[in-house]
């Protein structure tokens, strides 16, 4: 006669099964996205040394240490160190595009949204430091990773809002009709990427700490001023 403390196997077992099962189901998931996310880890680890290192300098086993994986999946997924650079930038404009299409402006108000695409670009620089190392890296080979590879519209997000920001301009009487907006763009581009490509050097140059948030604020103000005042109406 059996012990009246025991349980029925049929009692006993059904917790182990489902136990199994979920267990089996975690492995299933795992099993699927493990490859994605081992991707991504070796795609961020690779951004960091590239970003740090340049080019010559940044070394495959150290990409693979840092995203917790080994030199055979890198390969496996990016076949060589040289496409792995190309994917990283080809990542760090996917991020920039991103984020500009998130911008969301009031094109009613066309001054305070020219003055917002001035910060954009300002503030992305100061949060994203490693997409101009890359960018300098890149540089010093010509764009030959870039080139004819890059989506061709990674800038016309933020070329179409500029046109739509002049355009609500002169409609409005604000902004002076005929402002080429692709030298508008580079003078953007220009105005906020060299004071913070150039920081450090700058800094020693010139003996003023640029890194300082009052002369960071001041330079953004600057630049937003001398950029609606090339295209505002004059009186």
């Amino acid at each position: 006669m059996a012990n009246d403390t025991e349980l029925p196997a049929r009692t006993l077992a059904g917790p182990r099964l489902k136990r199994a099962a979920k267990r089996k189901r975690a492995s299933t998931v795992r099993r699927t996205r493990a490859p994605d996310q081992t991707r991504e880890a070796i795609l961020r680890a690779a951004v960091a040394e590239f970003a740090r290192e340049g080019y010559g300098g940044a070394r495959v086993d150290r990409i693979s240490k840092a995203a917790k994986s080994n030199d055979r999946m890198l390969y496996y997924y990016f076949k060589s160190k040289e496409k792995l650079f190309h994917q990283v930038i080809e990542h760090c404009y996917a991020d920039l595009v991103a984020s500009e299409e998130a911008l969301d402006l009031d094109f009613s108000s066309p001054r305070q949204s020219l003055a917002a695409l001035v910060a954009f670009n300002w503030n992305y620089y100061w949060a994203h430091p490693e997409l101009l190392s890359i960018l300098a890296t890149e540089n010093l080979f010509k764009g030959r990773h870039v080139k004819n590879n890059i989506r061709r519209s990674f800038a016309n997000t933020q070329l179409g809002m500029l046109e739509r920001v002049l355009q609500s301009g002169v409609e409005r009487g604000e902004f002076r009709a005929g402002c080429d907006r692709f030298h508008l763009y580079l003078s953007i581009l220009s105005l906020t990427y060299f004071y913070r490509a150039n920081l450090y050097t700058l800094s020693s140059y010139t003996q003023i700490d640029l890194a300082d948030q009052a002369m960071r604020n001041a330079w953004l103000a600057h630049v937003q001023k001398m950029i609606e005042d090339s295209v505002k109406r004059k009186e």
